[in-house]
């Protein structure tokens, strides 16, 4: 009878053990792929907030928003801040963003060769980081 009782606390204990750190675990932010979600820097957002941000925020262009909207990158998964970041360098080297129709009327609003640098090298800033 003392070997059941023990048995069964012994059981009741090592599950309750095993609860506790999975749920830890699953309450940390995930790093997945090694990937560690990040703000987008100060630098970069003052190019963001001259050439991207009147479309790709809240109360901005809603097709741009389904692209990308900034106003919820805190809220992305580091592999899709990743993606995303990606995008922009990607879109902003072609000459693809800002669109033509929004050069045309903010005409300071096109980043420079400079700043399309500042943009990839952030872009290409996250990288698998080996645990």
């Amino acid at each position: 009878m003392k070997k059941a009782i023990s048995i069964s606390l012994a059981l009741v204990g090592t599950v309750f053990i095993t609860s506790m750190i999975i749920n830890h675990s699953s309450a940390l932010p995930a790093a997945k792929d090694g990937i560690v979600s990040r703000p987008i820097p100060a630098g970069v957002m003052k190019i963001a907030e001259k050439s991207c941000v009147k479309c790709h925020t809240e109360g901005g262009k809603g097709m741009a928003q389904l692209h990308l909207n900034l106003s919820n990158w805190d809220k992305f998964s580091p592999e899709k801040q990743a993606g995303k970041a990606k995008d922009m360098c990607k879109m902003v080297s072609k000459g693809k963003m800002p669109p033509m129709s929004f050069r045309e009327k903010n005409p300071g609003g096109t980043p420079s060769q400079e700043e399309v640098k500042i943009i990839c090298d952030w872009a290409q800033s996250y990288q698998v980081i080996k645990k």
